[in-house]
C-alpha cells in the first residue's frame, strides 16, 4: 500500500471554499422567494451552479491535499461528469427546497436525496477519474458511512437554510449556520471517502489525461472566479433591495406624514396640521399683538345631501365647495377639513373689518348652485369668527368662540355669518345647561302629567281629561312642552319619557277608580318616535295590566303625519290597539295638509281639530265651511270630534251647532295638577257629570 500524506494547509483551504459556496448559494437561493419570475431563474440557476462548483472544487482541492510518492492525473470527461453531477444536484435540490412557502417534509427529503446523492455521485465519479493503473481498493464501511455523512448533513443544513426562511430577523445566522454545516458534510464525507480508498505498492499513474498541477490550477482559477463573481452580484444585488427598501420606506413615511396632517379626500389640511399653524400663528403674533381671525364653517343641511345622494354625491359637492373656498383666499391663508361638513380656515395679518369681507366673499361664492352627478345643488354656510388677540390667545379659547359664533348663527336660522361676542357663550352656557337639566330631569322626577277636562258638546258635561307634559323646573318653574320638546326629541329622551307618560296615566286612572271616578277616561299623546318603537303595543297594554285599568278609558292620540308614515304597520298597530279595546285618535288635524279620506282605512274612533284652526273660526268666516265639512266627514265615518283651543262662548256655540261631539279648550278649563280637579270642575262654567 502506498504511503499518503496529508498537507493542512489544503484541507483547510477545501474547508473554506465549501463554506463559502454554500453560504453564496444558500443567499441566492434566499433571494429567489423575494424575485420575480426572470430573476428568480436566474438565482435558481446561479445559486445552483455555485453550490455544484464549491461541493467539486472542494473534492478536487482536497484531492490535492493528498500527498503520494505518484505524480496524478485526472481523466477530463470523468471529472467534467463529476462537475456536471454537482451542479444538477445543487440545482435540483434548492428548486425542490424553495417550492412553496414554507420547506415541508416532503420537500426536505426529496432535497436532502438529491443533494446527497449528487456529492456522492461526484466524489466517487471524481474519484475514478484518477488515471491510476492496479486499481484502488475500497472499504464498503466507510465507503457507506461517507454516504450517511452526506444524507444526515444535507438534511441537516437544507432544513435550517429554507425552513425558518421567513424569519427575516434569524435568516442570517440560519443561512451561516447551515453553510457550516454543508461546508463541514461535504468535507466530512469528502474525507471519509477519501480514507475509503487505499491504493497498491504496484499503482502508477496512466499515461494521458490532465496532470495534478493543470487540474489544480484549472479549479482554483475558476472557482475563484466564479465565488467572486456571485458574491459582488450577490452584494450589488442586497445593496439596490435596500436603496429600494429605503426608497419605498421614505415613501411610506411621506404617505403617512400625509395622513396624518392632511384631508383624504380634498387634501387640506387636517384637524392636527391646522392646529399646528394655529399655535405657530398665535407663537409668532404674541410678541406684536397681531391680528388674526379663525373662521369656523358648517355646510347648512348637509346630512339631507347624503341621505337623498348617498355618500358619493356628498364627497362630490365636499370636494367643490373646498375649491369654491380656497378661490377666495390669499396665499398666506389655510383652510382646513374638521369633519364631515366642517371646515376652519386661519387668516393672519386679518382684522374685524377684513374677517367680514372674507365671510362675506366666501358666502356669495357658495350662493351659485353646484352640479353634481346630474343634481343641482344647492347649500350655504353658517360661518363663526373668532379673532385674535380679543377674543383669546390661546389655541383653546380662539377655536371655542368661533364654535360658538357658528352656532349662534344656526340657531337664528343658518345661512349666514357673526363675529363672536360675549352674550353667544352666556346664551350657549345657558342653552348646554338647560340640555343637562333637562337630561336629568326624568330621574329626578321633575316631570309631571296636569289635567285637561273635555266635556261634552251638547250636555256639557265631563267626559274625560287629556294628559298634559309639564317639566318642574327647579330654578325655572312649570315649564311648557314648547319649551323642552324639541330638546327632548334631539336628546334621545323623547321614548324613555313617553314610556314615564304611560306608566303615570295609568296609575293616575287606577287612583280615580279607587277615588270613585271609574267612568273619567284619559288621552295621551304619542309622539313619532314612540310610536315607532317595536313594543309601543306591549309597553300599553303591561301599563294597563300592571294598574288593573280598564283599556277603553285610555286614548291614544298620534297625528296625522305619524300615523300615515308607515300606513301598514300602523294599521296593523292600531287594530291590535282597537282590539285590546283602546281608542285611537287622530290629533292637530286641519293643520298642513290634511285628508280625511287618508284616514278611513285607519281604526281611528276619534278625530281632533287642531286649536289653530278654532282660533280662526268665525261666523260667516271661510274656516267654518271648513270645518264643518271636517265634521261632517268624520261622522260619517262613525269617529267622534273633539275640537280643541275653546276659549270663547261664540266657539263654543258654533261647533256645537255643527255637531261637534266634544269641547277642550280654556274656557271650559285650563290644564292642572291632579289634586287641582276638584277645585277646577266646581269653578267650570261647564257642569259637571
Amino acid at each position: 500500500m502506498l504511503p499518503v500524506s496529508w498537507d493542512p494547509v489544503l484541507i483547510g483551504i477545501s474547508c473554506l471554499v465549501a463554506f463559502f459556496a454554500a453560504f453564496i448559494a444558500l443567499d441566492s437561493a434566499g433571494k429567489i422567494a423575494v424575485s420575480g419570475k426572470h430573476s428568480a431563474l436566474f438565482w435558481r440557476i446561479t445559486g445552483g451552479a455555485t453550490l455544484g462548483m464549491g461541493i467539486w472544487s472542494m473534492h478536487f482541492i482536497g484531492m490535492l491535499a493528498m500527498k503520494m510518492p505518484v505524480t496524478m492525473s485526472y481523466d477530463i470527461s470523468l471529472t467534467l461528469v463529476s462537475l456536471l453531477a454537482a451542479i444538477a444536484a445543487s440545482m435540483l435540490s434548492i428548486t425542490i427546497a424553495v417550492n412553496g412557502v414554507i420547506l415541508t417534509r416532503k420537500n426536505l427529503l426529496l432535497a436532502t436525496l438529491t443533494l446527497s446523492s449528487g456529492i456522492v455521485a461526484m466524489h466517487y465519479v471524481g474519484m475514478s477519474a484518477l488515471r491510476v493503473e492496479n486499481g484502488i481498493r475500497w472499504s464498503p464501511l466507510l465507503v457507506a458511512a461517507s454516504i450517511v455523512i452526506a444524507v444526515t448533513a444535507s438534511g441537516v443544513g437544507l432544513w435550517l437554510a429554507f425552513s425558518l426562511r421567513l424569519n427575516s430577523r434569524g435568516a442570517l445566522v440560519n443561512r451561516m449556520a447551515a453553510a457550516i454545516v454543508m461546508g463541514l458534510a461535504i468535507a466530512a464525507m469528502h474525507y471519509t471517502g477519501m480514507s475509503a480508498a487505499t491504493f497498491s505498492l504496484h499503482a502508477h499513474a496512466s499515461d494521458g489525461g490532465v496532470s495534478e498541477l493543470g487540474l489544480s490550477v484549472w479549479v482554483s482559477a475558476t472557482t475563484l472566479a466564479l465565488l467572486g463573481v456571485m458574491l459582488v452580484i450577490s452584494i450589488l444585488d442586497s445593496q439596490r433591495r435596500t436603496s429600494r427598501l429605503t426608497e419605498h420606506l421614505q415613501r411610506f413615511n411621506q404617505q403617512l406624514a400625509q395622513q396624518g396632517h392632511y384631508d383624504g379626500l380634498t387634501g387640506l389640511a387636517n384637524r392636527t396640521q391646522i392646529d399646528l399653524n394655529i399655535e405657530r400663528c398665535i407663537e409668532n403674533a404674541l410678541p406684536n399683538r397681531q391680528h388674526f381671525a379663525l373662521l369656523f364653517m358648517d355646510l347648512d343641511r348637509f346630512r339631507l345631501v347624503n341621505d337623498a345622494w348617498g355618500t358619493h354625491v356628498g364627497n362630490h359637492l365636499l370636494l367643490s365647495v373646498a375649491n369654491r373656498i380656497s378661490s377666495c383666499l390669499s396665499a398666506n391663508m389655510t383652510l382646513a377639513r374638521l369633519s364631515g361638513d366642517e371646515f376652519i380656515l386661519l387668516a393672519p395679518d386679518t382684522d374685524a373689518h377684513d374677517a367680514a369681507d372674507l365671510a362675506t366673499r366666501i358666502a356669495e361664492r357658495l350662493k351659485c348652485p353646484f352640479y353634481e352627478s346630474g343634481q343641482i345643488i344647492q347649500v350655504s354656510l353658517s360661518m363663526g369668527i373668532s379673532l385674535f388677540p380679543d377674543h383669546g390667545v390661546t389655541l383653546h379659547d380662539l377655536k371655542l368662540r368661533a364654535d360658538t359664533a357658528m352656532y349662534n348663527i344656526k340657531q337664528q336660522g343658518r345661512n349666514g355669518w357673526a363675529i363672536y361676542h360675549d352674550s353667544m357663550m352666556q346664551k350657549a352656557w345657558e342653552g348646554a345647561r338647560f340640555l343637562q337639566d333637562l337630561t336629568q330631569a326624568l330621574a329626578l322626577n321633575q316631570f309631571e302629567l296636569w289635567y285637561q277636562p273635555k266635556f261634552d258638546a251638547q250636555q256639557l258635561t265631563l267626559c274625560g281629561f287629556e294628559a298634559l307634559l309639564r317639566w318642574r323646573h327647579p330654578v325655572k318653574g312649570v315649564l311648557l312642552p314648547g319649551r323642552f320638546l324639541d330638546l327632548l326629541e334631539k336628546s334621545g329622551q323623547m321614548v324613555p319619557v313617553g314610556r314615564w307618560v304611560i306608566d303615570e296615566a295609568c296609575r293616575q286612572l287606577r287612583l280615580w277608580s279607587d277615588e270613585g271616578h271609574g267612568d273619567w277616561s284619559l288621552s295621551v299623546n304619542l309622539s313619532a318616535a314612540q310610536f315607532g318603537q317595536e313594543d309601543i303595543y306591549e309597553q300599553v297594554s303591561n301599563a294597563l295590566t300592571r294598574y288593573g285599568v280598564s283599556p277603553v278609558r285610555l286614548t291614544l292620540e298620534l297625528t296625522e303625519s305619524t300615523a300615515l308614515c308607515n300606513p301598514e304597520r300602523s294599521i296593523a298597530i292600531l287594530n291590535d290597539f282597537a282590539r285590546l279595546g283602546v281608542t285611537v285618535s287622530i290629533d292637530n288635524f286641519g293643520t298642513g295638509y290634511s285628508n280625511l279620506l287618508a284616514l278611513k282605512n285607519l281604526p281611528a274612533r276619534e278625530l281632533k281639530i287642531d286649536k289653530r284652526v278654532v282660533k280662526e273660526l268665525r261666523e260667516n268666516g271661510k274656516n267654518i265651511k271648513i270645518v264643518s265639512a271636517i265634521i261632517d266627514i268624520a261622522l260619517t265615518m262613525n269617529m267622534n270630534v273633539v275640537a280643541e283651543g275653546i276659549e270663547t262662548l261664540e266657539q263654543k256655540q258654533l261647533l256645537t251647532q255643527m255637531g261637534c261631539g266634544q269641547l277642550q279648550g280654556y274656557l271650559p278649563g285650563r290644564p292642572v295638577p291632579a289634586q287641582e280637579i276638584p277645585a277646577l270642575l266646581e269653578n267650570s262654567p261647564f257642569r259637571r257629570a
